[in-house]
């Protein structure tokens, strides 16, 4: 398995992955609004986001679950992702978090994990089509989920006292296997559901 025995490998990425995951969830959320603005204008408009029976926007986008709060979903990633990115370059610039803006995120990528989670069920098993700009947000909420909370737990004197120290300990060991098999996982779901178009 893959090893980085680096005890502070976790802070030193970090800002890294929050400025880089941020901005890349923030232009595919934007270019998935833009995408859904010209489905809406058009409709009968092939988007230029299908790239075949797949990855298929327009069977996504039209679908009630991409605006399962009434509206496009699209719209709380780019709010999210702006949020996380903006956090990166914080950090980066020499800032620091304080208390309560851990936390907040901590939860904004808590949500955004799960958010993630949830969709790519939604596009897999219930709309049967995946929009590649969900596939970018899906990507990069992993890395941003783990790490944040190696980073929260490292961050967070009173929770290093507990049984979650373990548990951050032995995430910066496998920081990189982790997300390895994360993906690993999520593509291996992918390939499986769509078997029929992929392997045959």
């Amino acid at each position: 398995m893959l090893k980085i025995n680096s005890e502070d490998f976790v802070k030193r990425s970090y800002p890294s992955i929050l400025s880089a995951g941020g901005s890349i969830g923030l232009v595919a959320m934007t270019w998935q609004a833009v995408e859904r603005i010209n489905m809406l204008k058009n409709p009968g408009n092939e988007l230029s986001c299908s790239l075949n029976p797949i990855i298929e926007c327009s069977g996504v986008l039209s679908n009630k679950l991409a605006a399962v709060l009434g509206f496009p979903n699209a719209f709380l990633g780019m709010i999210f992702f702006a949020i996380i990115a903006t956090s990166g370059l914080m950090l980066l610039s020499g800032g620091k978090f304080k208390n309560w803006y851990r936390h907040f995120v901590m939860t904004v990528s808590t949500i955004l994990i799960l958010f993630s989670l949830w969709f790519f069920y939604v596009s897999l098993y219930i709309i049967g089509t995946v929009c590649i700009f969900c596939i970018f947000g899906w990507v990069v909420s992993v890395p941003i989920f783990w790490y944040g909370l190696l980073y929260y737990i490292d961050e967070t004197p009173n929770i290093l006292e507990t049984r979650l120290k373990k548990l951050r300990d032995l995430g910066v060991k496998h920081h990189l296997d982790v997300t390895v098999l994360f993906y690993a996982a999520m593509l291996g779901l992918f390939i499986f559901r769509f078997r029929d178009y992929y392997l045959s």
